[in-house]
């Protein structure tokens, strides 16, 4: 008995002060790995409530930029949680035009860089299939995440939990960046510039509908009787632009936009908003009309030249910026 006890107490041992860490070793290292397949997620701890004061509001987004899109290769990290109050109040069409455009870039470019995060750990994951190796539960489960967001149900389900390279393949053609002058002419339209009343209550810039009571949403004013859709709503601006660019992604109303981005692509050719517009002739009822206006809002208002925008370097970043957290 002696002999059992003591093989018992060396096992205790073992387990106590070399399995057990192991097992803690290997969850804290998986959590590390979940944790860097997250990088593509927003920090919302950045973004700002906006000023109720027009002068204060304009003298901040005025370092976005100026008139002219001037200096639109570093565009300031300023993020807001939602549009200046002061934007239907203001006569200035100039002004309130520019207002808009300050707030809704930042946001537009930050978008566009979550995406090309997740793109970036994509592609690492697709080499690491072809080199012949396993992905891991946290790198599968990741990339599943990211096939319910940019795939239907019913194609969804006809993708195998062990993903091979051409699944991944499919992903990146989904999962890919919007033009921001095709973005900014879209949210200037739909929002009337800001002013409109699902924009100023419920960051609703693209108008988007929902059918599902589960999801936030604004009643129409005037809505047919019998109808039930509402239009989408938003915590924060960016979860708007987000939204807009996974409908654009998934939506089997738009396989053209994304079959002319991927032949632009393919050409080495510039992906710009008024060479996808005229794919989204069902994005409205009025069809080309609509897309026409598209296109007419972005020459116009020479949005063109944000295509090659970027954001500034974190680093970049004014000190006196003040970050806070949102109520």
């Amino acid at each position: 008995m002696k002999v059992i006890g003591r093989y018992i107490g060396i096992f205790a041992l073992a387990v106590l002060f070399i399995v057990l860490p192991v097992l803690f070793a290997r969850h804290f290292l998986e959590t590390a790995r979940i944790t860097s397949l997250e990088q593509g997620e927003p920090n919302y701890l950045s973004h700002e409530t906006p000023s109720h004061d027009e002068e204060a509001v304009s003298k901040k987004l005025a370092i976005v930029l100026d008139q002219n899109f001037h200096n639109i290769e570093e565009i300031p990290r300023i993020f807001l949680t939602r549009l200046p109050e002061s934007l239907p109040e203001i006569k200035n069409t100039a002004q309130r035009k520019k207002i808009f455009i300050s707030t809704m870039l930042p946001l537009i470019l930050r978008s566009n860089e979550l995406i090309q995060a997740d793109r970036k750990t994509i592609h690492k994951l697709q080499r690491k299939i072809d080199r012949g190796y396993l992905l891991r539960l946290s790198e599968r489960n990741w990339l599943h995440t990211l096939f319910k967001r940019y795939f239907s149900k019913n194609e969804y389900n006809k993708f195998s939990m062990q993903l091979a390279s051409n699944d991944i393949s499919r992903l990146l053609y989904r999962l890919d960046t919007i033009p921001p002058s095709l973005a900014l002419a879209q949210a200037a339209i739909e929002s009337g510039w800001g002013t409109s009343y699902f924009s100023q209550k419920g960051n609703a810039l693209f108008g988007q509908w929902v059918w599902d009571e589960n999801e936030a949403g604004i009643v129409p004013r005037g809505r047919e009787e019998g109808k039930i859709h509402r239009v989408k709503s938003f915590e924060y601006l960016l979860d708007s632009v987000r939204s807009y660019m996974i409908n654009l992604n998934r939506n089997s109303n738009y396989p053209e936009l994304r079959r002319r981005r991927a032949e632009l692509k393919k050409h080495n050719l510039p992906v710009t908003g008024v060479a996808l517009a005229p794919s989204l002739i069902k994005y409205s009822e009025r069809g080309v009309v609509y897309t026409n206006d598209v296109i007419s809002m972005i020459n116009y208002n020479g949005f063109n030249a944000l295509d090659s925008a970027s954001l500034a370097p974190t680093r970049a970043l004014a000190t006196n910026q003040t970050l806070v957290a949102i109520n």
